[in-house]
């Protein structure tokens, strides 16, 4: 979703049934540094607004596989 700031802003939203809090805080700095150290990838004049619900449990063992299809995403919304 594009806005209007001049800066990318993103959300993680993780649901209560997914694990305890410390599981559901794991999830959400996972996502959060992946997004940090990725951002510089999004090219062009656009700023947008990622917002990622997460629906599914993944462990440690799975981060790999998650960061993989978050940069599937960024790479295809860079693309246009």
């Amino acid at each position: 979703m594009k806005n209007d700031y001049p800066y990318h802003r993103f959300a993680v939203s993780v649901n209560r049934k997914i694990g305890s809090a410390v599981q559901r805080s794991y999830i959400k700095r996972v996502m959060k540094e992946w997004f940090r150290l990725n951002q510089h990838r999004v090219t062009g004049n656009k700023t947008y607004d990622f917002w990622i619900v997460v629906k599914h449990k993944f462990d440690r063992t799975e981060v790999d596989k998650v960061r993989q299809l978050l940069m599937h995403l960024l790479n295809k919304i860079s693309r246009g």
